[in-house]
């Protein structure tokens, strides 16, 4: 079977690992970018006095359940 997955992402490298891995699938990733990663990326910025560099894009919610209840009452 073949298999397209588009955008390499976190999600789409995942996905198109588990599919590669199974043996079942050959799989092509397409991304429109010339890096992979998605959102999650890090890049230098220029702080004056030299590059700080700085992870972007992570979008998930990392607290345990403790926080869960302050998560909906926010909702």
């Amino acid at each position: 079977m073949r298999v397209a997955v588009v955008g390499a992402g976190v999600s789409g490298l995942a996905a198109a690992h588990e599919l590669a891995r199974s043996g079942d699938a050959r799989v092509t990733v397409y991304e429109k970018e010339d890096y992979l990663g998605g959102h999650a990326r890090t890049v230098a910025v220029d702080a004056g006095g030299g590059a700080v560099h700085l992870d972007l894009g992570f979008m998930v919610f990392n607290r345990g359940p403790s926080e869960l209840p302050l998560l909906l009452a926010l909702m």
